[in-house]
């Protein structure tokens, strides 16, 4: 299904491109010289109209995918990420550099800050949480590895630290926005980590044993498109860095989830194959090996005096007779 995965990460990062596009036009013209927001502002309200847009065809293209094609994902952690192709080991590689070059440039420059043991803190788990990227990354190209709700404890851990990222990066937000009156200059931020971080509970489900893959693609592509939204604002570069690195790791796992989507009957086979001593129904059991024309002989004949030995009916009245009787085979010549 990677036609899928492929019309369904280019509509977000399409909606994305938009959201870039009005929020940095709405930084410029909604508000006024001292910081405050120019009420009733047209770019405010074409925002959110395309943040709703945004949710509505994501959601609608998620239905679709599930209640009119009929397609599920694996039950695992491993099964349900195993979409990708060949590009797939390039890919997380290149987003695991990215984030971790945004997390060395966060502790490089967060002295220039106010909030610099926070921010250096966030750089530290933001190192975790790429580690633990990796992970997930890895683990889940390689499908038929594990039973379902039977994943390693090493994918578990590696599945809650960006979850942990987020919700300190929610904390450091707020630390730093609390002072704002203006909710347009941080509620785009706010919003955006929040989805992160319900994309990632997510994502982790499928390790824990509790999959709700459609919920986890909505909210990783939700997300994504946030946090390309968010990109405008000003703030740290190395931020800046980071909140691309997250949307390029949502990105990443809505390409895998949806690329992974098979149909029930598709699934159920490609499980029967890849199950350990599974055998074709109805194999014929293997031809007996005679040592010599002998023995073959002589075992037909065995056969033979065999089924004279039944109790065969009598088609005519019934009655059942030994077949010894009546209707004796004729020994047949064996060809030789």
């Amino acid at each position: 299904m990677r036609n899928n995965a492929l019309i369904i990460c280019c509509g977000v990062c399409v909606a994305g491109a938009f959201g870039v596009f009005t929020r940095w036009i709405q930084n410029l013209t909604a508000f006024d010289e001292e910081g405050l927001y120019i009420s009733g502002s047209f770019w405010g309200w074409a925002l959110l109209l395309l943040c709703l847009a945004a949710a509505a065809l994501l959601a609608g293209a998620l239905w679709f995918f599930r209640n009119r094609e009929g397609l599920v994902s694996g039950e695992s952690f491993s099964d349900a990420h195993s979409g990708g192709g060949a590009l797939r080991r390039a890919a997380y590689l290149a987003i695991a550099a990215l984030t971790a070059v945004a997390c060395a440039a966060l502790l490089v420059t967060a002295g220039s800050s106010k909030y610099s043991v926070l921010l250096r803190v966030l750089a530290l788990l933001g190192l975790l949480a790429d580690g633990g990227f990796l992970g997930m990354a890895a683990y889940g190209g390689r499908s038929g590895r594990s039973e379902a709700g039977s994943d390693s404890a090493g994918v578990c851990l590696a599945s809650v630290l960006p979850v942990a990222f987020c919700c300190f990066w929610l904390v450091v937000s707020y630390r730093q926005d609390a002072a704002t009156a203006v909710v347009w200059r941080y509620g785009p931020e706010i919003a955006a980590i929040a989805c992160s971080l319900l994309a990632f509970y997510y994502v982790a489900g499928h390790a824990f044993g509790r999959p709700k893959p459609y919920s986890a693609m909505f909210f990783c592509g939700y997300g994504a498109f946030l946090c390309l939204v968010t990109l405008p604002d000003e703030r740290l570069l190395a931020l800046q860095l980071l909140l691309a690195g997250c949307a390029s790791m949502q990105l990443f796992f809505l390409w895998s989830l949806s690329a992974g989507l098979r149909r029930p009957e598709t699934a159920e086979a490609e499980e029967t194959i890849s199950a350990p001593g599974a055998e074709e129904d109805g194999a014929a059991p293997p031809a007996e090996e005679y040592d010599s024309l002998a023995d073959a002989v002589r075992s037909a004949r065995e056969e033979e005096g065999l089924a004279d030995s039944f109790v065969e009916g009598d088609p005519r009245g019934g009655e059942k007779r030994p077949s010894g009787q009546e209707n004796r085979w004729q020994e047949r010549p064996v060809l030789i």
